[in-house]
């Protein structure tokens, strides 16, 4: 039956108020996992530009802002598509697999795709394909983990499950924080194969973590198999990977047509096999329809009950919400490509230590340790007490104009630096303090606004569509910069123009969303 959990699995019995013995090999799994991503997403930028790009390491700027420009759009496809990829592992999960082997499978695909980027740093055709091979993996697992650590738990030790998430979110912290100090140590001394090849290996680590703990888990097994799930999912699929060969392979457009394409074609299908893709009239999309065709919400509530529809609104509410919500990715993801690449062309000394560009993004860790306690039973409360509300669409506002700011000083160090001077690494921090207060006000704040806004059919879907918000900003970030690569329109935005343009996008989006959000109704439906 449905969610049913398979009692027939050693330890999916937990003693009451005891803590699950699965939870450590989770843990496990995590650190290393986040550590083989991070790290070499931490490398990935400069080490094209290098070995791809500018091989002949040319000053001329028209060749270094080409190069530049590639391999930071090339950052943000591989980011867009391993944030797009996990609504089909959670299909698969739900429908098909279960979480156990989406993980165990799909890790042992980003596994591989690991090994074969450390050893294609001399292909960029190989390399490109174990990029892709690891945004499968990484991206298919990514909505199964979180959700198995809390089929861990039942009633009788729920209480615990708070304890197990810090956990969780501490080992995904311990990860990146050590791997992002290391990897671009071990890139510098020992070279890109060594660099990308330690990351595989915890990556394998990770995959032997999950595995050696297949006795302790509680698993919830998916139902019975639908055909009409197989011709969602396999059209859904083949659509999105016809497109990216096309375009990205073929073309050479880069990532937005890929989802432009996909978007057509899904809508083509989803015409051609409306009766197994809509066959449950009462989802989202049938609803939505019924509405669209019968007279508006009203008719719906009608036909399906105002207890439905209400929920279809407030999706619609939180969507209202997320639409914005890419012009942060688009900023704060460039932190990890663009920003260090502006690092190598600063002073890298800093506290009597001689820093690499690529470890300087290791602060957003560190600070986000430091903000979350100091917002949360600090400023917050502060606030509150001063007779100023603090409201999660409040918290999204003052983000954007953070996030803003943070440009503004990035803006400033590039000026300075098309002006030949070298202002010290301390000044790029300085932005990453501002960033990450950011971060912390929008990203945090989205995922509980996303939780407590939609109704409980509806939490699946509305966190899918949080990930699919980092894919659309790094669209947005990869179209520009492929449209400086081909001397487009954008081309013009080069050294701190390019860093002002997007202070623009974010001031502007920031205005909007401060004049539009009173007027979005919220309605809580926690507990």
């Amino acid at each position: 039956m449905a969610g049913k959990l398979d009692t027939t699995t050693p330890g999916s019995a937990t003693p009451k108020g005891k803590f699950p013995s699965s939870i450590p090999y989770i843990i496990g799994n995590e650190a290393a996992e986040r550590f083989n991503y991070y790290g070499l997403r931490a490398i990935l930028t400069t080490f094209l530009v290098a070995q791809f790009y500018n091989q002949s390491g040319s000053t001329d700027p028209n060749v270094v802002q080409a190069a530049e420009a590639t391999a930071n759009a090339k950052t943000h496809d591989f980011v867009a598509m391993t944030y797009l990829l996990p609504m089909f592992g959670g299909m698969v999960a739900d429908w098909f697999w279960g979480k156990y082997k989406t993980i165990l499978y799909l890790s042992l695909v980003y596994a591989t795709g690991s090994i074969l980027l450390a050893l294609s740093v001399d292909s960029e055709v190989m390399f490109t394909s174990a990029l892709m091979l690891i945004a499968l993996g990484a991206g298919g697992i990514k909505p199964c983990v979180s959700a198995n650590v809390g089929d861990q738990f039942d009633e009788s030790n729920k209480e615990l499950l708070p304890k197990a998430f810090d956990a969780f979110y501490a080992s995904i912290n311990f990860g990146s924080l050590l791997s992002i100090l290391l990897i671009p140590y071990l890139k510098a001394k020992f070279g890109p194969m060594v660099a990308f090849g330690v990351p595989a290996i915890a990556m394998l680590i990770a995959v032997f973590f999950f595995w050696a703990g297949r006795h302790k888990y509680r698993r919830v097994p998916p139902p019975k198999s639908d055909p009409n799930k197989v011709v969602i999912l396999a059209t859904a699929f083949g659509s999105l990977l016809a497109s990216y060969l096309y375009f990205d392979k073929v073309q050479h457009a880069g990532i937005g047509p890929v989802l432009g394409a996909w978007l057509v074609l899904v809508l083509v299908l989803a015409l051609v096999f409306k009766k197994q893709w809509f066959a449950k009239p009462g989802n989202f999309v049938g609803i939505n329809l019924y509405a669209l065709t019968n007279g508006g919400f009203a008719a719906a509530a009608r036909e399906y009950g105002d207890e439905a529809v209400e929920g279809i609104r407030s999706v619609w509410r939180v969507l209202s919400v997320f639409a914005f919500i890419p012009v942060f990715w688009a900023l704060w993801d460039q932190s990890q490509s663009e920003w260090v690449v502006q690092a190598t062309k600063m002073d890298l000394d800093f506290l009597g230590i001689h820093w690499q560009a690529e470890q300087i993004s290791f602060v957003n860790a560190a600070f986000i340790l430091a903000f979350i306690p100091l917002f949360s039973f600090v400023l917050y409360p502060a606030l509150n007490k001063a007779g100023i509300k603090v409201t999660p669409l409040r918290k999204i506002g003052a983000g954007f104009v953070l996030t803003a700011l943070s440009f503004v000083i990035i803006a400033i160090i590039q000026g300075w630096i098309d002006a030949g001077e070298r202002p010290n690494i301390s000044w790029q921090i300085l932005a990453f303090v501002v960033l990450t207060a950011g971060e912390v006000l929008i990203s945090i704040t989205g995922l509980e606004y996303a939780y407590t806004q939609s109704p409980p059919s509806m939490k699946s879907t509305i966190m899918a569509c949080w990930l699919i918000s980092v894919t659309m900003g790094n669209v947005l970030v990869s179209v520009i910069q492929n449209n400086i690569k081909n001397a487009g329109f954008f081309a013009q935005f080069h050294g701190a123009d390019f860093f002002w343009l997007f202070t623009g996008i974010c001031a502007v989006t920031a205005v909007a969303f401060i004049l539009i959000s009173p007027r979005i109704k919220e309605k809580s439906y926690v507990g």
